[in-house]
Parts: structure tokens; sequence; C-alpha cells
């Protein structure tokens, strides 16, 4: 039998982090399905759970795993199923401006210029994390 949900530490408020379970969401044709099996809690995490740097209450945090490809997009390319990886906090889109000059923690896609102090650091700051 397949699993349907997951363990994740979601923000509650400052000051609370919740463990929960929560569906195992599907690839889109970019994306990739990474089953954690190590992670550590980063300082930015404490600053998150103290509310010294504010998230949308219910996100997913966490953000420097390690883990293994279960399931991959349609458009991925340069990765496999069951391979080992690593995933880091900036996860720049590969189209903005800030992007497309090798600036990929300034990726602000959406923007006007596609520049954004931070804005490549979205992986459980602004879409949930790990």
């Amino acid at each position: 039998m397949t699993a349907t949900t997951m363990n994740a530490a979601v923000f509650v408020e400052p000051g609370r982090i919740a463990l929960e379970r929560k569906p195992i969401p599907d690839v889109g044709p970019l994306d990739a399905l990474v089953r954690i099996t190590t992670t550590t809690i980063c300082g930015t995490d404490v600053h998150i759970q103290r509310g010294e740097y504010p998230v949308r209450r219910g996100l997913i945090v966490g953000h420097e795993p390690v883990g293994v490809i279960e399931k991959l997009g349609s458009t991925v390319a340069g990765y496999k199923e069951g391979q080992r990886v690593i995933a880091g906090a900036i996860t720049p889109s590969g189209h903005s401006n800030a992007s497309l000059s090798g600036s990929h923690a300034q990726c602000g896609a959406g923007t006007a210029h596609g520049w954004k102090p931070l804005g490549g650091w979205r992986f459980g700051n602004t879409i949930d994390g790990a």
C-alpha cells in the first residue's frame, strides 16, 4: 500500500511549530518529489519559529534536506528516480533576469525586472519546504 500522507513541520504562529500529517504532493512537469531521509534545523528556522522572520501560517518549514527522488516531473532532465540528492533553500525560477544572469539568490520571478533581495529563497519561506 502506498502512503498518501507525510509528516511535516508546520508554522502555526510565532513560538509554535507543530508536526502535522499532510497529503503527499504530486509533481508538476518541473518538479521532483523527494523522500526526506536526513535534515537538520537551520538558524533561519529558529528565526521563523521565534516570529523574527515572517512566513504565512500553515507553511511547511525546512529547507536543507537530503533524500531520495521518488518521482520526477515530465520535463526534469539530469536526474533519475531513486537518486540521492540534497535540496538547498535557493530555488531560482530559471527564467527571471536575475536567474539568467547567474544571480540565483536574487531571482525575483514575477517582478517587473526579475530582481528581488532574497527572491531565490522560496523553499520553506514562500512555498512549502521539507
